[in-house]
């Protein structure tokens, strides 16, 4: 386990990275970005599973964000917009998303490295005041990670 650990951070290069514009910044709403695809792809690989990965920078996601706020991640694959993590319909292929000071690293685990360029990605950052503003307004942090994108884009304008 270490050993992967050490392969898979040694692999990520600087440019297995995209920095992200961002097309709301009010700061009574949440940030969205646009949607983004992802050309710089890694791999790790352990005896049973490949995992395949991405990483978007935004200096938005602060340490605050991470500890007390919140972040949400859809993937786009033509007119299907689905929120991280999921399991692809009919497939063994899981898509999650790991999110650290600065950045969001997107997974894809049981995938064969064939079309991840295809899929697009956005995400909303929500700061811990507007989680608070959200809660207080009956919006758990439960409902939130399972809010449709139509709906996230709605209710974190």
């Amino acid at each position: 386990m270490g050993i992967a650990l050490v392969l898979l951070i040694a692999s990520c290069k600087k440019e297995d990275v995209r920095q992200i514009d961002k097309t709301n910044s009010t700061s009574g709403a949440a940030t969205k970005t646009q949607w983004n695809s992802l050309s710089a792809w890694g791999n790790s690989k352990t005896e049973n599973v490949t995992t395949y990965f991405s990483k978007l920078i935004d200096s938005s996601i602060t340490n605050e964000v991470v500890n007390n706020g919140l972040v949400l991640v859809y993937k786009k694959s033509g007119s299907d917009i689905q929120l991280l993590p999921f399991q692809e319909k009919d497939s063994k292929v899981y898509w999650y998303y790991q999110v650290a000071k600065g950045s969001i690293r997107i997974n894809s685990e049981n995938n064969d490295g064939q079309n991840l360029s295809a899929s697009t990605f956005t995400y909303f950052v929500v700061t811990p005041q507007q989680l608070s503003s959200l809660e207080a307004n009956g919006k758990t942090k439960f409902d939130l990670l399972q809010l449709p994108f139509d709906e996230a884009t709605s209710l974190l304008k």
